[in-house]
């Protein structure tokens, strides 16, 4: 049975991240990059875990260290820490990524890629790390670089198009031109200003296409 694909809010949550080495580091980098507030709990530290903003603990892991967190990464290299560390998290309702077992695990973290407001995510259910990796890139290559663009100039037109509109085939109509294909030709071909037009177009009423086809 596949998993559900999730986006997960952790801006200015606690995370937890058990373990010092490589895996451990590119969790913590991962969990950072997302706003998480992280510490990092091991006795043995890898140098470049130092770099990163986390809060380090270098000691063992204890009973009680998962309090507060939404999240813990359990990434060390012995099998009885890892165990007694998510069977706390699940006894005080904290999810788990587990490292050396993701199917024990709550969540999976997907090799992934930001591109701006996007995200890139391939998750191979355990088959392949390498593949996941290979084929995020492949995707991050293939994406048009005014994607990003388009969505962060349009972002402020959802908020207005929800608040303007009550009628819902109205409003997801408009929602749906407000980042489509010819939204991208419009970009593409004139530029931030027309396609900054074509949104307060769309702010008015009524409007001129079929309702059942956003395209």
């Amino acid at each position: 049975m596949p998993d559900l694909p999730v986006m997960l809010r952790i801006s200015g949550r606690r995370c937890v991240v058990i373990g010092g080495g490589r895996v451990a580091r590119r969790r913590a980098a991962a969990l950072l990059d997302a706003g998480g507030d992280v510490t990092v709990i091991a006795p043995t530290i890898d140098p470049d875990l130092v770099s990163l903003k986390v809060k380090l603990e270098q000691r063992p892991y204890r009973n009680g260290d998962l309090a507060g967190a939404v999240l813990v990464v359990v990434a060390t290299d012995d099998p009885a820490v890892n165990r007694l560390a998510a069977d706390e998290a699940r006894r005080v309702g904290v999810l788990v990524n587990r490292a050396d077992d993701p199917e024990s695990g709550d969540i999976s973290i997907p090799a992934h890629a930001h591109h701006g407001p996007i995200t890139l995510a391939v998750h191979t259910s355990g088959g392949s790390a390498t593949a996941s990796a290979l084929i995020r890139r492949q995707m991050s290559d293939a994406l048009d670089p005014d994607w990003p663009r388009l969505i962060e100039l349009v972002s402020p037109y959802r908020s207005k198009v929800q608040a303007g509109f009550k009628d819902t085939a109205q409003r997801t109509a408009r929602l749906a031109r407000l980042a489509d294909a010819d939204a991208l030709a419009v970009l593409k071909r004139d530029g931030t200003q027309a396609l900054l037009a074509r949104c307060e177009d769309l702010l008015k009423s009524p409007i001129s296409q079929n309702l059942d086809d956003p395209a």
